[in-house]
């Protein structure tokens, strides 16, 4: 018998710790994965398209391993409240993130104003689930704002971002908070797999009715190695490995694990896109992953 399980076959609780810690380190560039290879995505096709397909595919993947599982699926208010998460998170989310990116935010600045969502969801926790506006809070919030100023104020000087495009971002950051706030509010976590897939699908209905007004008439996808390989990513290792690696380290008591590990998604995201997108990394970016980085970091101490 290993010494890694009991004797029924079990992993003991130090393989399981583990395990969760390799899991944590690999969350980080999964979860990142998403805006990098949705942006090289994204240059083959428009963006609702490209994002509306891998949310099916996606979905279909979900659905089968939730099927092989047999695992109970929502109904009634927990089927509204994953519809509704998946609305707020899988479609407005995304939807303003790969908006932003297709119109030319670089998805660097897309990723660093979306990973203040901590710090959204912090401040609106106040005013709608009551929780008390901390000093902390006060603190994290005034970095998080410095961050978004720096690099929303040198893409407005640069001119390679417009208002419209920033209002497009900041449905994404919105988006992901407003998701994080219904889960507070209404107690439900989703952390099953039949929940994740309903919310990736809603994303899919989302992206769906996005294309039928935006883009039908536009240019399709070009369906090239170009894109597939990066397209192929987001499906395989973001909507379905990274969320697949969540819902685990969650079942595995990995909740506070994983909320300090979000404020390492916005530096990571800049900072591997200078290579990989050959995007610029300049001081006033620098400054604001450090700023950012910092608001997260002070929520995540702040809730242990």
């Amino acid at each position: 018998m290993s010494d890694q399980t009991t004797a029924d076959g079990v992993l003991d609780s130090r393989t399981v710790r583990r395990y969760a810690v390799l899991g944590s380190i690999a969350f980080v560039p999964l979860w990142s994965s998403g805006i990098l290879f949705g942006a090289l995505a994204l240059e083959h096709g428009p963006p609702f398209a490209v994002t509306g397909v891998r949310f099916v595919i996606a979905t279909l993947l979900l659905a089968g391993l939730a099927l092989w599982r047999r695992a109970p699926w929502p109904r009634g208010r927990a089927l509204g409240h994953a519809v509704a998460v998946g609305f707020l998170l899988q479609g407005a989310h995304y939807a303003g993130c790969y908006a932003a990116i297709a119109e030319g935010l670089p998805a660097g600045v897309v990723g660093l104003i979306v990973g203040l969502i901590p710090v959204v969801t912090a401040l609106g926790a106040a005013p709608i689930l009551g929780e008390k506006l901390t000093v902390w809070r006060l603190i994290a919030a005034g970095l998080g704002l410095s961050a978004a100023l720096l690099v929303v104020g040198a893409q407005l000087s640069a001119g390679t971002g417009s208002f419209a495009v920033l209002v497009m971002a900041l449905i994404g950051l919105f988006g992901g908070a407003g998701a994080a706030l219904w889960q507070k509010r209404f107690g439900v976590g989703g952390a099953d797999l039949p929940s994740a897939t309903v919310q990736v699908a809603t994303g899919a209905v989302v992206m769906g009715a996005c294309w039928w007004l935006l883009e039908r008439d536009g240019p399709p996808i070009a369906w090239n190695i170009d894109f597939l390989w990066p397209f192929a990513w987001t499906v395989i290792a973001n909507s379905v490995g990274a969320t697949l690696l969540l819902l685990w380290l969650l079942d595995r008591g990995a909740a506070g694990r994983v909320t300090g590990l979000f404020f390492l998604v916005p530096p990571f995201t800049a900072l591997v896109a200078v290579p990989m997108l050959g995007q610029p990394l300049t001081i006033n970016l620098i400054a604001a992953i450090v700023l950012a980085a910092g608001a997260v970091r002070l929520l995540a101490l702040e809730a242990r």
